[in-house]
């Protein structure tokens, strides 16, 4: 590999992950000079990582202008976890109905880790929340494993990294709602948390390891339905004047 690529690498990294941790936020106007001054690299290596990025989905093309950051949008949402529930579902059945040892034994480790988790206070500890995250990952990537497909693990990473976007935008407004209405924070998290609770977890690790595929399939379409009707229920808690309705609630689709 030579220097120039490596560097080239380098900064892909550093972009995708500015995007995806939200330090470049959504709909952000990427100008290559001030790219170039904030990244300390010349404007070749930045157009060819910002094609990359494109390519993912995670800068778009605005025309004579550059790139900007994919904004987040409630339809775009809605889409990304009704393909979750398709190709995740999907890899989820294989795996169970080709069982093996190996992926029982990952599948029971990464559970033990999640169920020793608490569900954190999504407003108070980024550190606990960060690491409930972690292994609420790692449960459902080793629930999939003996899915043996690369292109579909490699389009469930890709939906797993624009999901966490949104999760972090919504996390932030949740934080950002205890400055100016500290009830309404309480239950908006309170909500958000219901989402995250092990219960769900538990039915789908017991229908995984019964290696019943319609059980296990019945149960991961409950939890991620869950995480949807406590989206829904936090867009009517939030104000309509919140970064957060303004770009996820239901009015955000209604043409100006």
């Amino acid at each position: 590999m030579t220097l120039r690529q490596s560097k080239s690498d380098i900064l892909f990294d550093r972009l995708r992950h500015d995007i995806l941790t939200l330090d470049l936020p959504p709909g952000m106007a990427l100008r290559l000079p001030a790219l170039s001054e904030r990244y300390a690299i010349g404007l070749t290596p930045l157009r060819e990582c910002l094609n990359r990025l494109a390519a993912e989905q995670l800068v778009v093309p605005e025309h004579n202008k550059g790139f900007c950051v994919t904004p987040l949008t409630r339809a775009d949402l809605l889409d990304l976890e009704r393909s979750r529930d398709a190709i995740e579902g999907a890899m989820l059945a294989h795996s169970v109905s080709h069982a093996d040892d190996a992926w029982e034994a990952g599948v029971i480790g990464a559970y033990h880790h999640l169920s020793q988790t608490p569900v954190p206070s999504v407003i108070h500890n980024d550190e606990a929340l960060a690491q409930w995250t972690r292994r609420h990952l790692a449960f459902h990537q080793a629930l999939v494993a003996g899915a043996r497909s690369d292109w579909m693990a490699r389009f469930a990473g890709q939906l797993q990294d624009q999901l966490g976007r949104y999760h972090r935008f919504i996390q932030a407004g949740l934080r950002d709602l205890t400055q100016s209405a500290r009830p309404l924070a309480a239950k908006a998290a309170e909500v958000f948390s219901a989402g995250m609770a092990l219960e769900p977890h538990r039915a789908l690790y017991q229908a995984a390891l019964d290696h019943d595929p319609a059980a296990a399939l019945a149960a991961f379409r409950h939890h991620t339905g869950l995480s949807i009707a406590a989206f829904e229920e936090l867009s009517t808690l939030m104000p309509a004047h919140s970064p957060f309705a303004r770009t996820l609630g239901p009015q955000s689709e209604t043409p100006a």
